[in-house]
């Protein structure tokens, strides 16, 4: 779901909303930046910038609900003694496919200004900023 603002927004904070999307998938690249890069983009605008701290914090929760799916893809494995690896894999690469093109959308919607809720994290943020 989007909402459009663009228009009261100024360049600075539809920047920030892009980068906070973007920059967490240099995390997967450097350890742990999936999740240190939005969070410290949310500490930094929570009280200056409503829409930079709402794209911040999707894009974290977005990444820690990829996570949890993805330990419970390896749980699955695991139990089933590896059998379960030939349904976990392919939801695996179908997972990492999804957050890349989810995130690349979020990302182009920031950058327009737009209030882009991506699946599940963006009610959570939205909760959670009340807003």
């Amino acid at each position: 779901m989007s909402y459009s603002q663009g228009d009261s927004l100024n360049a600075d904070e539809k920047l920030w909303g892009m980068l906070a999307h973007l920059l967490t998938l240099v995390g997967y690249v450097v350890s742990l930046g999936q999740y240190i890069a939005p969070l410290v983009i949310y500490l930094i605008y929570k009280d200056r910038s409503t829409f930079v701290a709402f794209h911040a914090l999707q894009a974290l929760f977005f990444q820690l609900l990829a996570l949890a799916v993805g330990i419970v893809l390896v749980l699955f494995s695991i139990v089933t003694l590896g059998l379960g690896l030939l349904l976990a894999a392919p939801l695996a690469i179908a997972l990492a496919i999804a957050v890349l093109v989810y995130t690349i959308i979020a990302a182009i919607e920031a950058n327009k200004g737009n209030w882009y809720e991506l699946p599940l994290a963006g009610r959570w943020a939205r909760t959670t900023l009340r807003i």
